[in-house]
């Protein structure tokens, strides 16, 4: 061996050797025992902010929101299906070529059209209703000069009746075939 690796004494020093790692006490090793620990402490790290989106506060608005437009569009439909302001007015009849033509005012919704015979008996002429009008055929035989007619919203389900106050309450009208202008 040379002299640059052996110190005077006579003992080998292990890890002094240029571009060698440093070994031993100077490299920072650790005794044994058991007061030492293994693994470094780790510090706490920082906790990550949510994105807005994630948030309980924008999320229970976001369920509000769409259950408020849920709502809103129900009662926008049930309105509409439900609409009061259909009613018959102003409802004439008048005989045109022989054939009996029924009128009414009212906006474009659904009507019934009933006839009721002298005898009380009514019959559903729904089926001739064209808009806000309806044109009775002679020849059909539904009608004569003492059937009258009653016509009112299609979503009424009460008993038919030429009674005044139950046909306004049903929003409704009568008008009698000899009542018509001929």
């Amino acid at each position: 061996m040379t002299d640059r690796l052996m110190p005077p004494s006579g003992h080998a020093v292990v890890g002094h050797a240029p571009g060698q790692p440093m070994l031993g006490e100077q490299a920072g090793a650790r005794a044994l025992g058991s007061g030492s620990t293994v693994l470094p402490e780790l510090a706490a790290a920082p906790e990550r902010e949510r994105s807005f989106w994630r948030h309980p506060a924008f999320l229970v608005s976001s369920i509000l929101t769409v259950l408020a437009l849920a709502a809103a569009a129900t009662w926008w439909i049930l309105t509409i299906v439900n609409d009061d302001s259909v009613r018959v007015d102003g409802l004439t009849a008048s005989v045109e070529g022989g054939n009996l033509h029924l009128d009414w005012g009212g906006p474009d919704a659904e009507y019934a059209l009933y006839a009721v015979a002298a005898d009380g008996e009514v019959s559903d002429l729904t089926q001739l209703v064209r808009g806000t009008e309806a044109w009775i055929p002679a020849a059909a035989g539904v009608a004569d000069d003492s059937t009258c007619f009653v016509v009112r919203p299609a979503a009424e389900t009460g008993e038919v009746s030429l009674d005044a106050a139950t046909l306004d309450g049903q929003r409704g009208a009568g008008v009698c075939a000899a009542d018509a202008d001929a």
